[in-house]
């Protein structure tokens, strides 16, 4: 990857200055050792110039690295934010364009109610698609604001899971294994508890879809509620593990993609786990495949 023209020129400066400042030193040290002083006076001299001029050039370097440390931070952030235009882009135009074929295929076709209804419903299906990537956009505005109030309520467990899980094996049409080690209830926000769950859900189907389908182990102890979401797939590369629930981030390039996203679900399922006094990360496994665990205290 060709080097800024910024980055370039930080370089050359610091370059630049260190090898003025060694230039000058070496003079001030050969003009004090050529002038009238004593040897003793001479060696003090020289001693002083050395440990003032390494103080100098060490704060230099530090200067130098926080510069280049800063502009490699915003050249990345730059980077990120562009792939999330690309892929919001895309997003966008992919349920609009669908959307408005369907509406003219309805509009100048004759078709059987059958086939009208199916239209329909495939139309209403993207929009809550384009629905969903609206609200994960603006949530992700409001965690930056920390505008974000909890609603809290009691939750059944058991009947939590079994209603989303339903809802999520109909959109996603793969199989979710769901498993009760420990059942009650959880005084939470439902909502984000639920944008939480689905959020991983559609992750590991997205990234980790197998035959195997997805597991959801359900747990916890006597302080915790304790959720895991596994997935068989290919697995987070080692390198990556701390990025993941950084905003924007996504695991592929943005143009040869062959995934649908935004880079904001595991970012948002990660705050709204930390407002909810939680922990979201992701577990070492032996088998192939992502584990998630979800840690959220009871009250």
């Amino acid at each position: 990857m060709r080097k800024k023209p910024t980055s370039v020129f930080v370089y050359l400066l610091g370059a630049y200055v260190i090898v003025q400042f060694i230039w000058w030193g070496y003079h001030l040290i050969d003009l004090t050792r050529t002038s009238e002083m004593a040897d003793r006076q001479i060696t003090k001299r020289v001693f002083m110039i050395i440990g003032e001029g390494s103080v100098f050039l060490l704060l230099l370097l530090f200067g130098l690295y926080k510069i280049m440390t800063s502009i490699k931070k915003e050249v990345n952030m730059a980077r990120q934010q562009q792939n999330f235009m690309l892929s919001v882009t895309h997003e966008l135009k992919t349920p609009i364009a669908a959307n408005k074929l369907y509406l003219q295929t309805l509009l100048k076709r004759s078709l059987t109610e059958e086939k009208r209804a199916e239209l329909i419903q495939k139309a209403i299906d993207e929009t809550n698609r384009l629905e969903l990537l609206v609200e994960q956009i603006l949530t992700a505005s409001r965690l930056e604001q920390e505008q974000m109030v909890l609603q809290k309520e009691t939750v059944e467990l058991e009947s939590f899971f079994t209603e989303l899980i339903a809802v999520q094996q109909k959109r996603l049409n793969i199989p979710i294994h769901l498993q009760f080690e420990k059942t009650g209830q959880l005084i939470t926000d439902k909502l984000v508890f639920a944008t939480i769950c689905n959020n991983l859900i559609e992750n590991a189907w997205k990234y980790g879809s197998t035959e195997k389908g997805i597991h959801i182990t359900v747990g916890g102890t006597e302080s915790h509620c304790i959720i895991l979401v596994r997935d068989f797939g290919k697995g987070i590369p080692a390198k990556h593990e701390k990025a993941i629930f950084k905003k924007f981030i996504r695991l592929e390039n943005e143009e040869t993609r062959s995934t649908k996203g935004t880079g904001l679900g595991l970012y948002i399922a990660y705050q709204f786990t930390k407002a909810l006094n939680g922990k979201l990360q992701l577990l070492k496994t032996e088998v192939p495949g992502a584990c998630f665990e979800i840690s959220i205290p009871y009250e």
